[in-house]
């Protein structure tokens, strides 16, 4: 009988060497692998992000802090209970951009592995912010903290508010 082969005319596969060299040889391997793919960063890397970091005006979030405390304290020598009645509705209308401007500070602060950790596209924080601006204060958290709690692998892909 020939060397190397078997009973059936099949020649026996007695290859030793690395799995790129290999892939000729095997048809399993090669079809889960195919030719080049050893060397491709696809398998391995995952993919980066360009990260925004936006440009925060601190002198803008103190005036629009400052102008209702100096509103309220004004109105509170004619009636405290306008006053606290008019600061009160400031805030609620005022909140939704408060929310969307701390997420603008992490973004601008927070480190690059932490903001590439994130396997959606938009990010988790940008998805915060669209889902703000499209539902209100209230919905829109309530989807981006359920979206954070689904932000690992599997779980990735375009994911839109």
């Amino acid at each position: 009988m020939a060397r190397g082969v078997k009973r059936g005319g099949k020649k026996r596969s007695k290859s030793t060497a690395p799995l790129e060299t290999r892939s000729k040889e095997d048809g399993f391997v090669s079809s889960l692998h195919p030719e080049g793919s050893f060397n491709d960063t696809r398998f391995y890397e995952p993919k980066k992000r360009e990260l925004i970091r936006p440009n925060i005006n601190f002198f803008s979030a103190i005036l629009n802090a400052l102008i209702p405390i100096i509103v309220f304290v004004g109105i509170c020598f004619y009636d405290t209970r306008i006053a606290t009645l008019l600061l009160g509705l400031y805030i609620v209308i005022r909140l939704r951009s408060v929310v969307i401007w701390f997420i603008r500070i992490y973004q601008r602060y927070a480190s690059e592995e932490l903001r590439q950790s994130c396997v959606f596209e938009p990010s988790c924080s940008e998805y915060m912010i669209l889902s703000i601006k499209k539902y209100g204060l209230l919905f829109g958290v309530t989807k981006g903290m359920k979206r954070l709690k689904r932000c690992r692998y599997p779980n990735e892909g375009e994911d839109y508010p």
